[in-house]
């Protein structure tokens, strides 16, 4: 079996003069009121998410979040319309942005068909708006996105530096020349242009506490539970099916964790949040660290982890601090498939983050994927056995080879997605763990096959979880 091709992402090398506005922007009260509006919209999303994480579509999302609150620091006026809360979209948006000086639209990868349209729709209606975009679609596809969509320009990788600069340029200095910043893409006489990268931000400390207020349906988020809040930035891991927006693993200092998490607690009163590092335990002792504070404010929390390094020590610290629940991210039941993903780890991690997570009493969720590359009929018995021989609930998702990873090349390459526009469609219908969801299927199974094992898994998971209804 061929080795995938790894992806290169830009890391944090250079001093960005940028790092310390922001700090000074962080660190300050919202400086006087500017007369500028910014409107900023959530696409809609056809997605079921997966059983647990129902409030991703209706609750906030951290990277928004943020840009979200620099606006507010900056002192610039700020319109949220969140197209998840469904209604008249198109008349909600062109009422919104009415009054706005410049529109951001964020982009997921079920974002595509919305953003042909909306754009399309924004300029035949307000032609002189400039319409930025940001997010993890566009940050992998520059190009396509913004030649088959109306928008102006795009803001590429993690935000909030090229944010400030960016809107220092267009509102401050009223200049749209956009070629100097580092992080950007944008046209010009009907070219796409692609700066080089921005560094990411060095220090996480820098960075402002999250403005939850800033949602249209800021009291149900806290009331549902729907807080996120996290300790870290990136992850260090190649998967082979994960494309990062933000690669460099970067920690916020426990001194900066306790503060934010004291804010919040006060600013929203919230009791419950996701902790939403993707390498939580990459670090046991700082890891530790980090639920006690959260146990000292009264916070009970959800959390991710990788299989690794999963001791004794930690999963006691985690029930004994008010942890619900452990997502472990297994993905696979097989070795050969796993050391083909680059997912780096072992059988053995996997059985011992188990039943450790177990014996402490820890309520365990798996998360798995069929049809990775490699995949066979044995290694999908493998999964189903092993789900089977043990008690936490399987969350499954059939594979689909996201722009910017490993495996959307070698879908590229090997001609199994033939036509990128009609891949990006697909996408923007499908539901994530509908049973008849579209495959992309890069292995040598038959689809039916891979769709036998999925649905059994998912009877299982129904099985173990009533409430969860098929999608």
């Amino acid at each position: 079996m061929d080795k995938l091709p790894k992806c290169v992402y830009s890391k944090p090398t250079d001093v960005d003069p940028y790092e310390e506005v922001l700090k000074t922007i962080s660190s300050c009260d919202t400086v006087k009121r500017k007369s500028e509006i910014v409107a900023l919209i959530v696409p809609p999303s056809p997605q079921v998410p997966t059983p647990g994480r129902e409030f991703l579509i209706t609750g906030p999302f951290e990277g928004f979040t943020y840009l979200a609150t620099l606006i507010k620091k900056m002192g610039y006026q700020l319109k949220v319309i969140d197209c998840r809360l469904k209604g008249n979209i198109n008349a909600l948006i062109l009422d919104g942005i009415k009054k706005a000086d410049i529109v951001g639209i964020a982009s997921y990868c079920d974002s595509f068909i919305f953003l042909e349209t909306i754009t399309e729709l924004i300029k035949k209606q307000y032609p002189e708006k400039l319409i930025f975009l940001g997010g993890p679609l566009v940050t992998s596809l520059p190009e396509i996105i913004l030649e088959d969509t109306a928008a102006d320009c795009a803001i590429l990788g993690e935000g909030e530096l090229t944010f400030i600069e960016f809107l220092e340029v267009y509102l401050r200095k009223k200049q749209n020349n956009f070629n100097h910043i580092k992080g950007m893409a944008y046209k010009n006489s009907g070219h796409v242009y692609i700066n080089p990268a921005r560094s990411q931000i060095r220090n996480l400390d820098n960075l402002p506490f999250l403005d939850y207020t800033i949602w249209p349906n800021y009291e149900s988020i806290v009331k549902n539970g729907q807080i996120l809040i996290s300790s870290m930035r990136g992850c260090p891991q190649e998967c082979s099916f994960c494309f990062k927006t933000i690669p460099a693993l970067r920690l916020k200092s426990l001194k900066r964790f306790e503060e934010e998490v004291a804010y919040l607690k006060k600013s929203t009163n919230f009791n419950y949040a996701w902790l939403n590092d993707l390498t939580f335990n990459v670090i046991e002792k700082r890891a530790i660290e980090v639920c006690k504070i959260l146990r000292k404010y009264n916070v009970r929390y959800h959390c991710f982890a990788r299989v690794q390094k999963v001791s004794n020590n930690l999963v006691c610290a985690l029930r004994d601090t008010g942890c619900l629940g452990i997502w472990f991210g297994i993905e696979s039941y097989n070795q050969k498939v796993l050391d083909a993903n680059r997912k780096n780890i072992k059988i053995e991690e996997i059985d011992k983050a188990v039943k450790v997570a177990e014996n402490a009493g820890l309520n365990i969720r798996g998360l798995f994927i069929a049809g990775l590359y490699g995949e066979t009929e044995e290694s999908l018995k493998n999964m189903l056995g092993f789900i089977k021989q043990n008690k936490f609930l399987p969350l499954i998702k059939y594979l689909v080879p996201f722009p910017g990873t490993s495996l959307y090349k070698y879908a590229i390459d090997t001609g199994k997605i033939k036509d990128v526009t009609a891949f990006l469609r697909m996408l923007s219908r499908r539901k994530v763990s509908d049973y008849d969801d579209p495959i992309i299927n890069i292995t040598g199974l038959k689809e039916d096959i891979l769709r036998s094992y999925f649905h059994q898994i998912w009877n299982i998971t129904r099985e173990r979880e009533p409430c969860i209804e098929q999608a």
